[in-house]
């Protein structure tokens, strides 16, 4: 288990103002910075949004009453990408301020009625660094829970190795294939780090098979396959039970479902399966079909080729299955040094 650092106080703030008073700004540019402030003007709204999304700033100071865009509509469009900014909304009066309803509605921490005397700015800005320095840690509290999930994970899938080595071996080959694809569709980044979770966790319900069961490697009866094909259903009740990892849940429930319906636990059908679900159910059978097992020798990636080109539409998503095969057909190297170095 990993050691996990304190995050260091803000003794500073990286402050941006929008405000179309010039002199104002100046004036606010040069109280802020005496107190050791890093302070950005900016009198066009749009310039600044787009300054907003490439750099980091602590907290914006944006004049309401603007033209022809008004200081809510800019809080708007800035909330839509970035949640944690501290916001201080000001204006020449508090007759003209926004609605105490609209600053909850938009997130605005504190309002600043402009004047000459800055004292009361500069206790808002003290509040908004106080602010900051709560949400990290919280953040890193998060951060360790996840990293103690992680590692809890890391333990049951060990368990289930120790009875089954080949689950382990399998679980990091499908994670890396998973990988190699979820790049190859240019996955937002929050799904690409669901798809390589699930894939690196996706057998863990195997856990909860009994050993006759899951280390026969002879003909199952129907029973004892219907037993098999709980695992998806253990592995999301364990993830299912974490807020962090709920939406890891769906993907390694639904992972052996087909599109024709035929699979299970619940034979859903074509887009009613969950799309991450249906990435990693190629990667899984793709190595399954490739990797020798007791009851199995290995077989040829170009025969797992035509067994996926062959089920495409009924089995797997034709759409993923035709760009899962082009991926490894023009990747051969990578896909080899993928399947071999376990």
């Amino acid at each position: 288990m990993g050691e996990y650092m304190e995050e260091e106080k803000i003794t500073s703030a990286k402050i941006l103002i929008i405000d179309d008073d010039v002199n104002m700004m100046e004036m606010l540019s040069v109280v802020l910075r005496k107190y050791g402030h890093i302070v950005s003007t900016y009198t066009e709204p749009v310039a600044a949004i787009e300054e907003l999304k490439i750099n980091h700033y602590d907290i914006l100071i944006v004049n309401y009453l603007m033209i022809p865009v008004k200081g809510d509509r800019i809080v708007e469009l800035v909330r839509e990408f970035n949640k944690e900014i501290y916001i201080i909304m000001m204006s020449v009066h508090k007759d003209l301020s926004p609605s105490i309803e609209a600053m909850q509605q938009l997130d605005i921490q504190a309002y600043f009625e402009k004047s000459n005397r800055f004292d009361q700015l500069i206790i808002m800005i003290h509040s908004g660094i106080k602010y900051l320095e709560q949400l990290r840690k919280v953040k890193n509290m998060d951060k360790k829970l996840e990293n103690y999930l992680v590692d809890f994970a890391q333990i049951l899938i060990k368990l289930v190795s120790a009875k089954d080595h080949f689950t382990e071996e399998h679980s990091r080959r499908v994670a890396m294939l998973c990988s190699l694809f979820g790049k190859r569709l240019n996955l937002p980044p929050k799904d690409f780090s669901d798809l390589q979770f699930a894939a690196t966790f996706h057998d863990i319900g195997k856990i909860g098979i009994p050993d006759r069961i899951l280390l026969n490697n002879g003909t199952l009866t129907p029973e004892e396959y219907n037993t098999i094909k709980l695992h998806p259903v253990i592995a999301a009740n364990i993830f299912s039970a974490s807020d962090i990892y709920k939406t890891i849940s769906p993907i390694v429930y639904y992972h052996h479902e087909r599109i024709d319906g035929k699979g299970y636990p619940d034979g859903l059908k074509g887009d009613k399966i969950p799309y991450l679900a249906r990435i990693l159910a190629i990667c899984d059978c793709f190595d399954a079909i490739v990797s020798k097992r007791p009851y199995k020798e290995e077989a040829s990636i170009d025969f797992a080729i035509e067994e996926i080109r062959k089920n495409r539409g009924t089995q797997f998503d034709k759409e993923l299955a035709d760009i899962f095969i082009d991926l490894i057909e023009h990747n051969s190297d990578e896909i080899n040094k993928i399947l071999h170095d376990f």
